[in-house]
């Protein structure tokens, strides 16, 4: 028996607790750093999906297949930095329901992105993937998806810490010493273990 088609809709207010439960499949999704910088333990999630679906630049996008949740997509419309002057759509929280993979359901979602690109008279669709979602990479790539720059993130802490030295101000003096050494040559008496005076 072939399988019903899949459909998309924008939710509604009343689909919170099924966008909802999709979130929650989310949980899995990324490597351990990457739940950090994104979590899906969102105490207010529920009020951000009703803040989501009521902003006039964001749509959430429900799909049904055999007449159940299959998935959802949150697509925003924005420009790529303050300074643009173009908008694209951005594609966030993909999420395809346990037991309705391979079914057309991630295709349903991105083409409910490019009609809403459409709608917004917008030409580009961007979606960000985290890097250790191989399959998801190959599938967008598949859809013609090409990568256009690599976003990269650090916590504040770590970043003081590679920043600052001793007593908390800013060591660049070092930081381009020691680089210095590395691409120096290894002197000959270290090589054949001889003692050497440290210069440094």
């Amino acid at each position: 028996m072939p399988r019903s088609p899949v459909s998309t809709r924008a939710a509604s207010t009343a689909d919170v607790p099924v966008l909802v439960g999709l979130w929650k499949e989310l949980r899995q999704v990324g490597g351990r750093a990457e739940r950090a910088v994104n979590p899906v333990a969102v105490a207010d999630i529920a009020e951000r999906f009703l803040e989501a679906i009521a902003h006039d630049r964001c749509r959430v996008v429900l799909a049904c297949a055999d007449g159940e949740p299959a998935g959802m997509v949150v697509l925003r419309a924005i420009r790529p930095d303050p300074l643009s002057d173009s908008r694209v759509v951005q594609v966030s929280h993909v999420v395809v329901a346990n037991g309705k993979r391979r079914r057309g359901v991630g295709h349903a979602l991105i083409a409910a992105a490019a009609e809403y690109a459409d709608e917004m008279m917008i030409e580009h669709v961007a979606a960000g993937v985290y890097p250790s979602l191989r399959d998801a990479s190959r599938f967008y790539a598949r859809l013609g998806f090409a990568p256009v720059l690599v976003q990269r993130i650090a916590p504040v802490a770590v970043l003081r810490r590679r920043l600052t030295g001793e007593g908390g101000t800013l060591r660049i003096d070092d930081l381009v010493r020691r680089r210095s050494r590395l691409r120096r040559p290894v002197p000959a008496q270290r090589a054949t273990g001889q003692p050497h005076e440290r210069v440094d």
